[in-house]
């Protein structure tokens, strides 16, 4: 869909960028298997980018999930934390060289930014702050990044540790700022965006695991550095994220959660569907008993009125039901076709996904290698229809049970993956 179309291309297309980069990590496989996965990337991509289509609007979808996404821990206990550690207090006492350096090389304004920066930072992170940061203190925080940004470019050595440090507490608080407003608000109008922000609370429930580990500030390793400049990158509005940091994102999410950026990313559009659809059918079936009991009141009704004269308030009623049964059973009918498309569609793009998370050889031992024929078939079918712009009704009833047949193999891995990855919201 060209996802993080404003980062690079990081998110494939066949020819993009991210095709080149899941190829230059190592990840070796046939030719099969090579083209079976483009047709899962792409097809996997349409369905985001299609998702409205079949999957309802970005707004609905985001006010079924909402509840179940979490807000995450208040900062002070992640940040208060970190000021009581060891490698603050060394820190603390290495800034003082810093800011000397800075002021002795006729850099005086940048030191005194950098002080202020500094103490901000430290005074946040006390408890004298039991919130968040608010729209104006985002912007101070954002001021300081600055300011020890520019900093960071000028020091060396542990001097340029200690700076970088605090600059990593300052950006993390920045970052959390953004998720959590994003996630309180009302609103989510752009699908991309969810799949970015979930994307990165996923990084920041890591790099707050790994922060709380941190004893001495050569703990502190390139990989935390990096994480944290993603999770800003990728929760800014206007992200921008080239081809290098997208193949070294990749590396890292390989790395430490098991999985490719792609696969890591798209699982939150699956799981998100999944629990949307799940919702939607608690729904459904609510409806479909309250238009059972209407259509019993009904007959009932209309049997009573054959042997007797019904009073003024039920007659209101049966005209009321018989205006309004045939509309409800019309609506209930529509919503059981969206049901099933929904269905299908979520759960074949678990197969897409597991083709992009697996390599060869595991996906032959699981006994999937028929994925590298019938997947990229059903794939190279998806992606005519988004070439074609057909919705599931358009589909011959010849396409619609191959993709059925698919997506049937997967529906059991696709409610596992939702019900094992979907965040309770806890108080923030």
């Amino acid at each position: 869909m060209g996802f993080f179309s404003s980062l690079g291309s990081v998110c494939s297309s066949v020819g993009s960028a991210f095709s080149s980069a899941i190829s230059s990590v190592g990840r070796a496989a046939s030719s099969a298997f090579s083209a079976a996965k483009e047709y899962a990337t792409n097809a996997i991509s349409w369905m985001a980018t299609k998702a409205e289509s079949f999957m309802g609007s970005v707004s609905q979808m985001w006010q079924r999930v909402k509840p179940y996404i979490a807000k995450g821990r208040k900062i002070l206990q992640f940040v208060g934390k970190m000021v009581k550690n060891p490698w603050v207090t060394a820190a603390l006492a290495t800034l003082d060289k810093a800011l000397a350096f800075l002021e002795n090389i006729d850099r005086s304004p940048l030191a005194r930014k950098v002080k202020k920066a500094l103490e901000w930072v430290i005074e946040w992170c006390k408890d004298a702050h039991q919130k968040q940061l608010e729209k104006e203190e985002l912007e101070e925080a954002r001021r300081h990044a600055a300011a020890l940004a520019e900093a960071e470019k000028t020091l060396q050595g542990e001097e340029r540790d200690a700076v970088s440090a605090m600059a990593l507490l300052n950006n993390y608080m920045i970052v959390k700022a953004e998720v959590d407003a994003a996630v309180q608000s009302d609103t989510l109008q752009d699908f991309e965006y969810f799949l970015r922000l979930r994307a990165v609370q996923k990084l920041l429930a890591f790099y707050e695991t790994r922060m709380e580990e941190v004893r001495e500030i050569g703990d502190i390793d390139a990989d935390m550095q990096f994480l944290m400049f993603a999770a800003n990158a990728m929760i800014a509005q206007d992200a921008e994220f080239s081809d290098e940091n997208t193949l070294r994102l990749d590396d890292l999410t390989t790395r430490k959660f098991g999985k490719p950026i792609i696969p890591f990313i798209f699982e939150e559009m699956i799981i998100a569907w999944e629990k949307s659809r799940q919702i939607l059918e608690s729904e459904w079936e609510k409806n479909n008993n309250t238009l059972a009991k209407d259509q019993l009141l009904h007959n009932r009704l209309v049997r009573a009125q054959k042997y007797e004269e019904l009073d003024a308030e039920e007659l209101k009623y049966l005209n009321s039901l018989k205006v309004s049964l045939p509309q409800d059973r019309q609506n209930l009918e529509m919503l059981e076709d969206s049901l099933l498309a929904r269905r299908n569609y979520v759960n074949a793009a678990e197969g897409f996904l597991q083709m992009l998370e697996k390599d060869e050889a595991t996906l032959i031992e699981e006994g999937k290698e028929y994925l590298l024929e019938q997947g990229a078939e059903i794939g190279q079918l998806l992606i005519n229809c988004s070439q074609e712009e057909r919705s599931w009704s358009d589909l011959s009833a010849e396409e619609q049970i191959l993709i059925t047949d698919f997506a049937n193999i997967f529906a059991a891995d696709c409610q596992k993956r939702t019900e094992e990855n979907m965040l309770v919201e806890v108080a923030a």
